[in-house]
C-alpha cells in the first residue's frame, strides 16, 4: 500500500536585508563569525538560518575574492539559553572553538558535560 502524499508545509519565507548580509558577511571574513550580539535578529532561529543561506549565497554569487567555509550552528547553554553562531572554518577550524567564540561573545557559560563520578 502506498504512502498518501502528505500536504506540502508552507515555510514563511524570511527576507534578509541586503545591508545584514554585507555586514554578516564582513564579520565572517574577520573575525570569522557573526553572532546575535552584532545582529540582534539572530536570536530568532528562522531568521538566523535565513541569513546563514544568504551569507553563503553571497559568497558564491557576489564575491569572487573570497571563498570562506561558512557553517551555522546553535549552541546551548549552562541555564537553557540557546544562541546561534554564523562561522568561518576556515579561521574557526572546529565547533568547540565556536562555541568557545559564541559563549566570549554572549556572555554565556558553556554546560559542562563531563560526569565526576566514582564506582564501587
Amino acid at each position: 500500500m502506498a504512502d498518501t502524499p502528505k500536504e506540502k508545509v508552507d515555510t514563511p519565507t524570511v527576507d534578509i536585508p541586503k545591508e545584514d548580509v554585507e555586514k554578516a558577511a564582513k564579520l565572517v571574513l574577520d573575525p570569522g563569525y557573526v553572532t546575535k550580539k552584532d545582529l540582534p535578529k539572530m536570536a530568532d532561529l528562522a531568521w538566523a538560518t535565513a541569513l546563514s543561506d544568504a551569507v553563503t549565497k553571497h559568497f558564491l554569487n557576489n564575491d569572487d575574492d573570497h571563498d570562506p567555509y561558512v557553517y551555522f550552528e546553535q549552541f546551548d547553554f549552562d541555564g537553557g539559553d540557546i544562541d546561534s553562531i554564523i562561522f568561518n572554518m576556515d579561521i574557526i577550524k572546529t565547533r568547540e572553538a565556536a562555541l568557545d567564540d559564541l559563549a566570549d561573545a554572549l556572555g554565556e557559560k558553556i554546560v559542562n558535560h563531563e560526569v565526576d563520578q566514582t564506582t564501587y
